[in-house]
């Protein structure tokens, strides 16, 4: 009979700890602390043993999922039951359950992106094309990762900052509650159907938020700039009319490995501001009655207004990064202020970010 392993802390149903983070070890290897984790409920206490320089797409270290692994697949990481008391550890492509297993057999506790990554010397380097592995700042676990669903995204202020690693595209649901996502190879959405001001509702779907001036600076940091006469470093060649899919451009990913951040569509940020540019307030109906549910009453905004029968308001915002014809104005600096919320031209997308739990 083989010896029993008691994790008496770990009976009580969803009780879950490590010693230490999940983190990548090398391009396709993980280092796992060792832990307890409850896997099934009241009773079903287990302990993980630590794994070094583990491989997930080993043998039996994963469910036959990863036999195909492909450029921007996300990978979950499970625990499973073990006859011994000890936990074993299967990696999936699957985001419910790893194959051959229950949600009463196993339970999900970390996992990471498989994409492109820019070093920090790395930065700028328009030679580089950075190289498909792990990304290893996309590695969480229920104890280290984004208070929001951490697919697709990577962490850029350790403890504090994660970030979606593509623009985001349209996921489930519908207005007003579906749900963007931040995923490889699909057409980002943009302000045509969707209004500028519609996108903090889409964030809020994602339990995400809008980004800052200051953070799209940090994440952004390190992509190459765009070129007039071609796509090679960003999609922003002045001949191109209109996006690409996300990750389209292999080099264009920033040295924290956030993915079009120069160039394919402007980042939507959260700073607003009123340039005054007339001396006469009033109220602007038409700023508001813009995107999704334009035709339902939603109030007016009183601002600084100008031009022809005061028919321009000065209300601006700020987006970041270029767009897809910018060619050497798309870049890792490049701030446009004089964005109008309530506009809607094709040339803004969104990306999320989350605090960290």
């Amino acid at each position: 009979m083989a010896e029993k392993t008691y994790a008496i802390p770990a009976m009580g149903a969803g009780h879950f700890s490590m010693m230490g983070a999940i983190s990548a070890s090398g391009a396709m290897r993980l280092d796992v602390p060792e832990g307890i984790v409850n896997i099934g409920g009241n009773g079903k206490g287990y302990v993980l043993p630590p794994k070094t320089d583990w491989d997930p797409t080993e043998e039996g270290n994963q469910d036959g999922s990863l036999d195909g692994l492909a450029l921007g697949d996300d990978v979950y990481l499970y625990a499973v039951q073990g006859d011994d008391g000890r936990a074993g550890l299967v990696a999936s492509t699957n985001i419910t359950v790893p194959g051959g297993y229950t949600a009463a057999t196993s339970r999900k506790i970390g996992g990471f992106h498989y994409g492109r990554v820019r070093t920090v010397a790395q930065r700028y380097n328009t030679a580089i094309a950075p190289a498909v592995q792990i990304v290893p700042n996309s590695v969480w676990d229920l104890g280290h990762r984004p208070t929001c669903d951490p697919t697709g995204m990577v962490e850029v202020v350790p403890g504090r900052l994660w970030v979606d690693i593509y623009l985001n595209s349209e996921g489930s649901g519908v207005w007003p509650e579906n749900i963007p996502v931040s995923r490889y190879g699909a057409m980002p959405l943009r302000d045509d159907v969707y209004a500028r001001t519609d996108f903090h509702l889409l964030a809020r779907n994602a339990g995400k938020r809008l980004p800052t001036v200051e953070e799209f600076l940090t994440y952004a940091e390190g992509a190459p700039q765009g070129a007039n006469g071609s796509n090679d470093t960003a999609w922003a060649a002045t001949t191109n009319t209109g996006p690409t899919t996300a990750g389209g451009v292999a080099k264009a990913v920033s040295m924290f490995n956030v993915v079009d951040a120069a160039g394919n569509l402007y980042d939507w940020l959260d700073n607003h501001l009123d340039v005054g540019l007339g001396t006469t307030a009033a109220w602007k109906a038409d700023i508001v009655n813009v995107g999704k549910d334009a035709a339902l009453a939603r109030g007016q905004v009183y601002s600084y207004v100008f031009g022809t029968n005061n028919a321009n308001s000065s209300w601006r915002c700020f987006i970041g990064g270029g767009n897809f014809d910018d060619g050497v104005h798309a870049g890792a600096r490049s701030l446009l202020s004089t964005a109008t919320p309530g506009n809607a031209t094709g040339t803004v997308g969104l990306r999320c970010v989350c605090d960290a739990l």
